[in-house]
């Protein structure tokens, strides 16, 4: 792994693995603030108003069978409860919801969940 980093001039940056490393390494990289709790905290809102704002472009991507958009955010979001119906799609939530923000990134690093 070294060589991969040092050829891509990045370093790891460790995030918690509880089920929502994504989350975690997302809000690393927003650095609004010092705590990076709050920019996890601040994402996870940010998801939550996306996916109920368009609401109806999302539901496109979710079979009839797998539930309703709203319970499957929130069954990650709130319960880490990663169900590929609505999980799959919070990459996709995330980027939309940050998209139109105004965000400083922490450049050369590379954050990922380890157990």
């Amino acid at each position: 792994m070294d060589d991969v980093t040092k050829s891509l001039n990045v370093t790891l940056a460790h995030t918690l693995a509880d089920g929502h490393c994504f989350l975690h390494a997302v809000a690393l990289q927003l650095n609004k603030t010092p705590n990076s709790m709050q920019a996890y905290k601040f994402l996870m809102k940010a998801i939550k108003t996306e996916s109920t704002k368009n609401k109806t472009h999302y539901r496109n991507f979710i079979d009839e069978n797998s539930g309703r958009l709203d319970l499957l955010v929130h069954k990650y979001l709130h319960s880490k409860i990663f169900d590929h119906a609505g999980g799959d799609l919070i990459p996709q939530i995330a980027s939309n919801a940050l998209q139109n923000r105004s965000i400083s990134t922490t450049k050369g690093t590379v954050a990922y969940g380890k157990q």
